[in-house]
């Protein structure tokens, strides 16, 4: 299972900040400081990530809730405290991804998160296997197949497949379809037209920039925006591309 997240992370070269592996379980005093920690991560220029993925795989509560050292547990909403505390003034996505007995409560509560972009991918073990014709799921069967989804291009693995013993879900915050990658400010755009062209060129990016601020179609984008929002809640995609290469999965 370390394995196959540790495949993904390289295969999507995603910047890793570590994994604390523990038999006994983690302290929540840990578990606050390292995600605090991890939240304030920043490129090398400066910037805030797109994307922040946050892995778990162990044991969880019936309500949702991390099963942590000493009887301590964590919740969805504690965590988006954090989140809020070092994404407030920023535009971030948080991707939750859970290889635990229980993600429903965690995928229908990021359901009802309206300010921040947020997202919870799990899945559901059958809980009645007839052991005579397959093996009954374990923590691990989900991250190694959706892994494999997201890392082979020749998978032959259909999430819609009936029968299945492990059933992906996710859920996504009320926002989560208004989200863009990140872009190139107007500072961007002059920081580098100064460095690599000449002086005389510089009125095309004023003009550039003055034509791309007059947003003539604002009435549009609002109306579509509403569409996506519309859609995303009553009509979710099967297959949800995130943009980074790797996509989100329901069966």
């Amino acid at each position: 299972m370390l394995n196959a997240i540790q495949r993904f992370f390289a295969y999507h070269m995603i910047e890793t900040y570590g994994c604390d592996y523990s038999t006994s379980g983690l302290s929540f005093d840990t578990v606050q400081t390292k995600l605090k920690s991890f939240m304030e991560l920043r490129t090398v220029d400066g910037p805030r990530h797109d994307t922040y993925i946050l892995y778990y795989s162990g044991h969880s509560h019936s309500s949702g809730e991390w099963a942590l050292a000493g009887g301590d547990t964590l919740r969805l909403e504690t965590v988006l405290d954090w989140w809020m505390e070092k994404n407030s003034s920023f535009c971030s996505r948080l991707l939750i991804v859970l290889d635990c007995e229980h993600p429903m409560s965690w995928v229908k509560e990021v359901r009802k998160v309206s300010n921040q972009y947020i997202a919870v991918q799990g899945a559901e073990m059958a809980k009645f296997v007839d052991v005579e014709e397959t093996d009954p799921p374990q923590l691990g069967d989900f991250t190694k197949e959706w892994v494999e989804y997201n890392c082979n291009p020749d998978h032959n693995i259909s999430w819609s497949e009936k029968g299945r013993t492990v059933r992906a879900v996710y859920g996504v915050s009320k926002c989560w379809s208004d989200y863009s990658l990140h872009l190139p400010t107007e500072s961007d755009v002059a920081k580098h037209w100064v460095t690599y062209f000449p002086r005389v060129t510089y009125p095309v990016v004023h003009l550039a920039n003055w034509c791309g601020g007059l947003n003539l179609f604002w009435m549009c984008k609002v109306c579509f925006k509403c569409f996506r929002r519309f859609k995303m809640s009553w009509f979710p995609p099967a297959v949800l591309d995130t943009g980074h290469g790797f996509k989100l999965v329901r069966s």
